[in-house]
């Protein structure tokens, strides 16, 4: 065996041991980062539970600290944790809160699309659109493997088309996520706690 064989060997063995060890890590900060928001959702939901003159800052602070956002309503988020499946749909609340409109808590107290997003259509070709985008950009990303000799300019499509391209297809997945959650808005608790 070559020397430069044995070398390349020892470096992708040293790379893939360092590669697990990030993973490895990454996943063990995850399971901590899951225990201390479980913690402190329990904590904070018992505190304005058993304690209704909770003051309005401290209840605001702790529904924006359960959310992660300072952007979403007290109300918004206390009623998207009385939903069914309440951590999913409100990250995707968080992700899509563009397409909604305010939450009116006078009334029906449901998440509805905006005016602008309100007709199927308007979302069904913003999908379309998108979708199509993703594939021009994916194609476009790596084109140039096709070319012979092209690598330089495979080093340049990659990054720039491969952003294009994730960007489209986030897009179509706010877009279903948030059609998914204005659909099924069944309600995990009999009535809506809302401060």
């Amino acid at each position: 065996m070559k020397l430069e064989t044995i070398i390349k060997i020892i470096a992708t063995f040293v790379a893939l041991v360092g590669v697990g060890k990030t993973y490895y890590e990454m996943r063990s900060a995850n399971r901590s980062r899951l225990r201390e928001e479980y913690k402190f959702a329990k904590d904070f939901l018992e505190e304005s539970n058993n304690n209704p003159n909770l003051h309005p800052f401290a209840l605001e602070k702790g529904y924006q600290a359960i959310a992660g956002s300072t952007t979403v309503s007290t109300e918004e988020i206390a009623y998207l944790l009385s939903l069914k499946n309440p951590s999913k749909y409100l990250n995707d609340y968080l992700r899509g809160k563009k397409y909604f409109s305010k939450l009116d808590t006078d009334s029906d107290c449901k998440l509805n699309f905006s005016k602008k997003y309100s007709a199927s259509w308007s979302r069904k070709w913003r999908k379309g659109l998108y979708l199509t985008l993703y594939f021009i950009f994916f194609y476009s990303a790596f084109a140039p493997i096709f070319i012979p000799q092209s690598f330089l300019l495979l080093i340049i499509t990659m990054p720039v088309y491969g952003v294009c391209a994730f960007w489209c297809l986030d897009e179509f997945t706010i877009i279903s996520r948030a059609e998914q959650l204005e659909k099924n808005q069944q309600k995990h608790f009999s009535n809506i706690h809302l401060p």
